[in-house]
């Protein structure tokens, strides 16, 4: 009886102890440099309390539709994702999730795009007579987004899917891609070490201004819109989610995203912090929707 009251205790007071799991969900490759903002944020977080126990893990694929769809299903589950998540329902709708059934729960940050080749010093030595590839980190995203704006001017290129950017870059030093999209720190670390095996260039970024040295590619005869084409992390949760646990994580990721290993990662991507108060989550949730929703209208996919 002793043994049996000893064992009960000891369950009961593992009960009222026991941390509540929340798992932080990347749409895309675990490999992305943008991964660390869970990575660090989660860390933090566990670090300041101890009701919660966040973590993170990954669902890459179908342009983040695979990780929102399993987010949208499963309870204590945070999406974090991009301006794709915008993206993906105007591209396929059919194949995607419903914006409407989720909610804006934290921005990270905005950063530029840069576009890289390891056959191409320059635009001008880009013909315009033979086919090319540009990897892009999945169809109905920000990066194929940009990808048609490169097909409009070079009409015999087309967008190739990977999973993340990180994939088509690694597409694009195997030397199956001409061109590939993704973020300026990861190619830059890679144009600005003559050491690698394989030199890339970066041709260009999107945004209006110039970083580390690279230029907007709106000001070499590229449409104008790519100015607006900077990508917004954030994250999102269901409408379904308890208003509770919705104030409660928030409030504790809140303080996380303040630390200096957060900011720290963004800085190594170049990506502006976007710093939202509670009342202004869902106007800037409406105002992405109806700014992607615009710059793909009228877009029709082959």
């Amino acid at each position: 009886m002793k043994k049996l009251l000893a064992t009960l205790a000891i369950a009961l007071s593992f009960a009222a102890t026991a941390q509540e799991n929340v798992t932080i969900y990347y749409a895309f490759s675990p490999a992305d440099s943008i991964a660390n903002y869970g990575r660090t944020l989660v860390q933090e977080a566990n670090r300041i309390q101890t009701k919660y126990n966040f973590m993170f893990d990954t669902k890459p694929g179908a342009g983040n539709a695979i990780a929102a769809n399993f987010v949208k299903t499963n309870p204590n589950t945070i999406l974090f994702t991009s301006s794709a998540f915008f993206i993906r329902p105007e591209f396929y709708p059919n194949e995607s999730y419903e914006v409407r059934d989720f909610r804006e729960f934290m921005p990270f940050c905005t950063s530029p795009v840069a576009i890289s080749s390891v056959k191409y010093k320059s635009w001008d030595e880009v013909p315009k007579d033979r086919p090319l590839n540009i990897g892009v980190s999945g169809l109905g995203v920000t990066t194929h987004l940009i990808s048609l704006q490169i097909v409009d001017k070079y009409p015999n290129a087309q967008a190739v899917p990977f999973k993340s950017t990180s994939e088509a870059f690694m597409g694009l030093i195997s030397g199956s891609l001409d061109f590939s999209l993704g973020f300026l720190t990861d190619h830059h670390a890679w144009a600005s070490d003559p050491a690698r095996k394989v030199q890339t260039y970066v041709l260009g970024i999107t945004g209006a201004k110039p970083m580390l040295g690279y230029k907007p590619i709106a000001g070499m005869g590229f449409n104008p819109v790519t100015k607006l084409l900077n990508i917004p992390h954030h994250m999102v949760v269901p409408v379904t989610t308890p208003d509770a646990k919705f104030k409660e994580w928030r409030a504790i990721l809140t303080q996380a995203v303040q630390a200096k290993t957060v900011l720290d990662s963004y800085k190594a991507d170049m990506c502006e912090p976007l710093v939202l108060k509670d009342n202004e989550l869902d106007s800037w949730y409406t105002e992405q929707h109806q700014k992607w929703k615009k710059l793909t209208t009228g877009i029709k996919l082959n």
